[in-house]
């Protein structure tokens, strides 16, 4: 059997053979009953009904929030995939494409911009690009 603080026995066996509403009974500051039996008043509600749609909803606005968590999430991931697409497209353009097709595997020698003669492998499409940036000084 669960235990609770004050040592009393929770009589849990057959609730959930239970075809009725059971009575749950806790203590909360006076301020949150007022509050929930003000609520309760305006949605035209008994405080006990009101209670009960809360509790009974709870799983549901958890759900409904986690959900509306992920999305948001992967709005900004979509966004962020769009985003560094749009730079690969940039770097990988139809040029450099070309280049790399066309000198993939070779090994190149050509001079960097201090005139020292470099030789490189070309294995990926970056190599085609290392290349372009040490053989213009761009500063």
């Amino acid at each position: 059997m669960n235990e609770i603080r004050t040592g009393r026995a929770l009589q849990l066996e057959g609730l959930q053979y239970a075809t009725n509403k059971v009575t749950l009974g806790f203590k909360c500051e006076a301020r949150t009953k007022i509050e929930l039996a003000q609520e309760a008043q305006q949605m035209g509600m008994t405080l006990s009904e009101y209670v009960d749609t809360i509790i009974s909803t709870r799983k549901q606005h958890t759900k409904s929030n986690n959900n509306s968590e992920l999305q948001t999430l992967l709005s900004q991931q979509k966004a962020d995939l769009h985003h560094f697409k749009r730079k690969v497209d940039f770097y990988e353009n139809e040029l450099l494409q070309n280049a790399f097709q066309l000198r993939k595997g070779q090994t190149l020698e050509y001079r960097n911009i201090y005139g020292e003669t470099v030789s490189k492998t070309i294995t990926q499409i970056e190599d085609i690009y290392t290349i372009l940036l040490d053989t213009v000084k761009l500063s």
